[in-house]
């Protein structure tokens, strides 16, 4: 894969891209826990909405790599002009920073980071009974 500087690109498009790439993760963790179709995507859903990715970055953000963080400010200060009815306007910026970091760990070719997150956080919400 090519370098990219992830100064030079929009938090916002950054995010349009890990959305697409958080969403293929959290299904190929139940693909592989052998749901069926329907089961597979009740639990996806949980995982793939902005309140849940709210919750997730502010679980993961002291943790996350100084490289990351001013990549996660800029996203979440981003010129959003629309908001879900779903979620708090907060939550929304919030699961935006955390789509555009999930970006930049895949740019970066840290998929297995991306993996870890999808996995320590789905057995974290179902251990507390959150989700």
């Amino acid at each position: 894969m090519d370098s990219i500087d992830l100064r030079e690109k929009s938090g916002v498009v950054l995010a349009y891209l890990g959305d697409s790439i958080w969403e293929v993760n959290v299904r190929e963790y139940f693909f592989f826990k052998g749901y069926n179709l329907k089961h597979m995507n009740n639990e996806v859903v949980k995982y793939v909405n902005a309140k849940t990715q709210s919750k997730i970055l502010n679980r993961i953000l002291k943790n996350v790599d100084d490289k990351y963080k001013p990549l996660i400010n800029r996203s979440k200060n981003g010129k959003i002009k629309s908001f879900p009815k779903t979620c708090t306007p907060q939550e929304y910026r919030e699961a935006t920073a955390f789509e555009a970091y999930i970006a930049a760990l895949y740019l970066d070719g840290n998929i297995d980071e991306i993996r870890h997150i999808v996995k320590l956080n789905i057995n974290l919400e179902e251990k507390d009974g959150i989700i």
